[in-house]
């Protein structure tokens, strides 16, 4: 599908004290961030989907700095993040009961093909997803995914690379992870059509511009560093 139905951010943190020390609050305010539809605090508990790095806050972050401390983290990277964000007249297509059940299954197939697609174990990861209010009314649903900088590998870690070099084939892979499960909804067919009459950016640039990325990744742009 085209690059815009998909949007996947990447940004990532170095790893020293004062990344260890702020890095819990801002595992805390994923977790706690208030949906369109509920508060804080009752939203959090159960929030984070745990892929093997944790299912709480505090569980995640003493995952990150023990996998950080790995000798194998030839970047010193503390943690990575990817904000997984489909267009929304795509989402629009399923049912509202359906949305978050996607984004889940875009979430989770995204971190599965990229890295089987390299050779590589996937890496621990957990995720929530968020669902805010939008100016102009419009869902967003999207996802936060955080994971080390290393893979499991079968002499123990495995370092791995994920810059400018590999950004093409990341992008390849977004793309068909949206196509993928999508075409479980919708059916290929639908989904072409889809694909075909979804503006280009360059026709939506003033609303892309606007909602390319959800509104509470700008919060988090003041501390990571960007890949």
């Amino acid at each position: 599908m085209k690059k815009h139905a998909l949007i996947c951010k990447l940004l990532y943190k170095l790893d020293n004290r004062h990344s260890r020390t702020n890095m819990m609050d801002m595992l805390k305010y994923l977790q706690f961030r208030e949906d369109q539809d509920q508060l804080a605090p009752a939203v959090g508990w159960d929030r984070w989907i745990d892929r093997g790095l944790g299912k709480h806050y505090r569980a995640i972050s003493k995952s990150l700095e023990q996998l950080a401390g790995d000798h194998t983290n030839q970047d010193e990277v503390l943690l990575r993040m990817m904000v997984m964000s489909p267009h929304p007249d795509l989402m629009k297509q399923l049912p509202p009961s359906r949305r978050r059940r996607a984004l889940h299954q875009m979430t989770q197939a995204m971190m599965e093909n990229y890295f089987t697609s390299q050779d590589m174990s996937v890496p621990e990861y957990s995720y929530v997803i968020h669902d805010p209010k939008q100016e102009n009314g419009e869902q967003r649903l999207h996802s936060h995914v955080v994971f080390p900088a290393t893979t499991p590998d079968i002499d123990g870690r495995r370092h791995y690379n994920l810059r400018r070099k590999q950004m093409v084939h990341f992008h390849q892979e977004r793309d068909r992870t949206i196509t993928q499960v999508l075409s479980r909804y919708l059916g290929h067919e639908q989904v072409i059509e889809l694909d075909r009459n979804l503006l280009t950016a360059a026709e939506k640039r003033e609303r892309e511009k606007s909602m390319a990325i959800p509104n509470d990744i700008y919060d988090l742009n003041q501390w990571f560093d960007m890949s």
